[in-house]
């Protein structure tokens, strides 16, 4: 008996080591070695100051319309009456009310001065805001958008938050 249970004990490690090696042999590379973390992250220069997008190519369009301009989202989550996702650029976070984007969070769009200049990092020109306080600026109605409002870190723009239609 002792020996019958030694033999199977063997069989069941050269079992586990062979389905290992197997899989080591046979897996498909997509680990940290083959990530182009410089290609990911190429297009956002915190101190330039071009558009991370434009709000006119992501304001109001859907997920896939998003893909194509932003990348793939990082992670998405849905509710009852909406659907959120990440996306790379300047740390964005979309949320879609009926299938489109409608509410923006741009949570680090990079070295911006807390100014009208803020609004160039979404792809609008620079206009004097409608309201004006020590940590926000804020405009409406600005390019048919409902609110865009600038939060301040006390060195420069924290955040942009944009309002498409709700």
């Amino acid at each position: 008996m002792r020996k019958n249970f030694s033999k199977l004990a063997l069989l069941a490690v050269v079992i586990v080591i062979a389905a290992a090696v197997t899989f080591w042999l046979t897996r498909e590379r997509h680990g940290d070695e083959d990530y182009d973390y410089a290609a990911a992250f190429e297009s956002l220069d915190p101190a330039s100051g071009a558009p991370l997008f434009r709000i006119a190519d992501v304001a109001g369009h859907t997920e896939a319309e998003l893909a194509v301009v932003l990348g793939p989202p990082w992670d998405c989550e849905s509710s009852l009456y909406s659907r959120r996702c990440r996306y790379a650029p300047g740390s964005t976070e979309v949320v879609f009310i009926d299938g489109k984007a409608d509410w923006l969070t741009v949570r680090s769009p990079g070295e911006v001065e807390f100014n009208a200049s803020a609004l160039t990092r979404i792809g609008l020109t620079e206009k004097k805001p409608d309201q004006t306080t020590a940590e926000e600026l804020i405009w409406t109605g600005l390019s048919g958008l409902r609110e865009v409002r600038a939060v301040s870190n006390g060195d420069g723009v924290q955040m942009l938050r944009i309002k498409v239609k709700s």
